[in-house]
């Protein structure tokens, strides 16, 4: 049986499903234990299946790495032995369907507690670093709605087992059929967690008022944890949006003191008001240039290897070849009218169309040859020859490319003499193709 990665996208998956069964025994025991059901039909069935998923859960993480010190262990003795002596006690104690258990006198009421163990799951994997990572919940990440999202479904479920322990302590009217029961306990589960205690349900035992009391002490610290969270998360939603903000009223007071024209304004922020909406204000270059050289490598291959391909005097070139010119790349703007070179320049750049599209005019400058748009590239020429531009390239609405500079890929390919070779017999090739012309 192989090893699983911890980024592997089906265990991945797999844990949020056995997150969710947890999620429901963690509802459904404390139901059972409250308000016993026959487990008969579907019940009967799902409390199988869930033991049975349980048992495949503990067999995967027997051949799932984790990580120690930010390197992933795939080893399997060392992947056992850190299961064995963290979750694997707790993970086998929950495979049982003990509410069957029970229910057939297989074994004594007595043991109804260990029901408890199905639920612990979701503590442990919520804690887990492996489904921190997967799903995003990073230390760092003061951002993160998934933190804020895990945060309220631990006050609902602990609002649940509270509500649970009010009804197991003779808490409410008995009197009442048994869903009226559980819905005036979670109103006063609710009401006593958030502090506000409307009064309308209150302790009549010593029990009941001990109780009450722990309560609103867990429930002052999770309300006050839960609305800075909140704050927080605002707060900080809009951090980037201030400082753009802020370098656009510099940009104005620049333009103010310059005298710049009215209508050169109004393109100068309509092209930040693009950067904003498109790229939320990030300089990508900057950003691929503080990670270290293998994430950059897998971030650019992401990000422009389909482009990169599509270019025929590339199709003979090496992964590694290629992989060094999508480094390369540079990112560029063009609003919409610009021309990105005209009919009669002296070619130096291969263009790649990230997004937008661009057309292809005469040299009058008003024909139309074909319109390119997003995935296409053009004057790959200019890597061959200093040669005239043959026709002019105009944006037709803003466009994002990528341009890879001639002198950047002869630099490149000069280690590779292989292709080096390919190149200059392609370039004779176009200049007999010119001569015989």
């Amino acid at each position: 049986m192989k090893v699983f990665s911890v980024e592997n996208t089906f265990k991945r998956y797999w844990d949020l499903f056995i997150f969710l069964l947890a999620t429901y025994c963690s509802i459904d025991i404390t139901f059972w234990i409250l308000f016993p059901y026959n487990q008969v039909g579907f019940f009967f069935f799902f409390e199988i299946f869930i033991s049975v998923a349980f048992f495949v859960d503990l067999l995967l993480n027997f051949r799932t790495s984790y990580y120690k010190n930010e390197i992933q262990v795939t080893e399997p003795i060392q992947i056992a032995k850190k299961y064995l002596g963290s979750w694997f006690l707790l993970d086998l104690l929950s495979i049982p369907p003990l509410e069957l258990f029970v229910e057939y006198e297989i074994v004594p009421h007595d043991f109804v507690f260990l029901c408890v163990f199905r639920f612990l799951r979701i503590i442990k994997l919520t804690n887990s670093i492996r489904f921190k990572r997967t799903w995003g919940m990073h230390e760092f990440d003061s951002t993160s709605f998934m933190r804020l999202g895990f945060l309220i479904y631990w006050i609902s479920i602990f609002a649940h087992w509270t509500a649970c322990g009010w009804i197991t302590i003779g808490g409410g009217n008995p009197d009442v059929d048994n869903t009226t029961r559980y819905i005036r306990a979670i109103y006063w589960s609710v009401t006593t967690l958030t502090t506000i205690g409307y009064g309308d349900i209150t302790p009549v035992t010593n029990l009941q008022t001990v109780y009450t009391m722990c309560i609103m002490l867990v429930g002052a610290g999770a309300y006050g944890y839960l609305v800075a969270n909140i704050a927080s998360i605002l707060a900080n939603s809009d951090i980037v949006r201030a400082q753009f903000v802020d370098k656009i009223q510099k940009i104005n007071t620049f333009m103010k003191y310059k005298k710049i024209p009215y209508e050169m304004q109004k393109s100068i922020l309509d092209y930040y008001d693009y950067i904003w909406k498109n790229r939320k204000g990030y300089d990508e270059r900057q950003i691929l240039h503080e990670l270290p050289p293998s994430l950059r490598m897998k971030v650019s291959l992401y990000l422009n290897s389909d482009l990169v391909r599509k270019v025929p005097i590339l199709k003979n070139a090496s992964e590694d070849l290629i992989s060094k010119i999508i480094l390369n790349l540079v990112p560029v703007v063009y609003m919409k009218g610009d021309f990105i070179f005209r009919y009669g320049d002296t070619g130096h750049h291969l263009y790649f169309i990230s997004k937008g599209s661009v057309e292809i005019l005469a040299e009058d400058g008003t024909t139309s040859y074909g319109v390119l748009s997003e995935g296409n590239f053009f004057g790959e020429i200019a890597l061959l020859m200093e040669t005239p531009r043959t026709a002019s390239i105009k944006a037709l609405d803003y466009c994002d490319l990528y341009y890879l500079d001639k002198d950047t890929f002869k630099s490149i390919i000069h280690h590779y003499p292989d292709f080096a070779a390919y190149v200059d017999k392609l370039i004779k090739e176009r200049e007999h193709l010119d001569k015989s012309r």
